[in-house]
């Protein structure tokens, strides 16, 4: 068993996009490759063949260890927050859709959604969010309370950072590609939203792809991964823009208690998955 790891922490949101679609590549049609890729981490499991790479590479406990410790959120940019069980799931879901995967693979991703569930199920209260976190540092810098806010993205995140929007009291406009109705509210497309940015009080932006009209921009929050504002933009608003990889570097707390808790469940669980691999083989 075998990870090649590149997070956040040592691998730039550009960088990150590359890899992805490279290790997307290595990973197709085998049997012995499932790839994980989130908005913090691209990371290929292998049992077969080590492809060519300079990137980090854990091997045998170690990446068990690895993947479980990510499934419990201890890896997150929020330790114990519940985005990345999901992607994890979904990882190992779309690989066996997709093609018939090794058995040890499927075993290892089915534990760490196990250690992932454990761990998180006697937590009094819930990790925030990537989401609330950016809606946070937007309120806590500028209030948001009355004010006009437009959220730009109509994905999972996007529906994410407007429930967190509307919970701080924000006046909510919402921007999508195709400009609909999301979450019962009516959407501006990217070209609308471009004009009526420079009027907002904030922005907050989860796309897959660049927003190429974004250029005057109020003080803007970016969880695209890599960022859909242009650097140009960036570079305008200075210390007014938080992206993906600076919410990585400044993690928030876990919920009192959490991170003990998920570290006994993984190392229990790494045992318990070494001891079915040494049987199997």
């Amino acid at each position: 068993m075998w990870a090649i790891v590149a997070t956040a922490g040592n691998v730039p949101a550009p960088e990150r996009d590359d890899l992805r679609r490279s290790l997307e590549l290595a990973a197709a049609g085998r049997s012995d490759r499932v790839l994980l890729a989130t908005c913090h981490r691209v990371e290929l499991y292998g049992t077969g063949p080590l492809p060519p790479t300079a990137l980090s590479v854990l091997g045998g406990s170690q990446a068990v260890e690895h993947l479980l410790r990510v499934a419990a959120g201890l890896e997150s940019a929020v330790r114990g927050e519940d985005e990345v069980l999901h992607q994890v799931r979904g990882a190992i879901a779309g690989a066996r859709l997709d093609r018939r995967v090794d058995g040890a693979l499927v075993r290892l991703f089915e534990t760490a959604i196990a250690a992932g569930r454990r761990s998180r199920s006697g937590r009094h209260s819930q990790a925030p969010g990537l989401a609330d976190r950016a809606v946070a540092w937007l309120a806590q810098r500028f209030g948001l309370a009355g004010k006009p806010v437009m959220v730009v993205g109509a994905g999972p995140v996007g529906l994410a950072l407007a429930r967190s929007v509307r919970r701080h009291g924000a006046e909510l406009t919402i921007a999508s590609r195709h400009g609909r109705v999301v979450a019962g509210v009516p959407a501006i497309d990217l070209e609308q939203a471009a004009h009526r940015a420079p009027a907002m009080a904030a922005a907050a932006v989860a796309l897959a792809g660049p927003w190429a009209a974004a250029n005057q921009l109020p003080p803007t929050v970016d969880l695209s991964s890599p960022s859909a504002v242009s650097p140009a933009a960036r570079a305008r608003l200075g210390s007014d823009f938080l992206g993906i990889d600076d919410l990585f570097k400044n993690g928030g707390p876990a919920p009192r208690g959490y991170v003990e808790l998920a570290e006994a469940v993984v190392s229990s669980k790494t045992a318990e998955y070494l001891a079915w691999s040494g049987e199997r083989a």
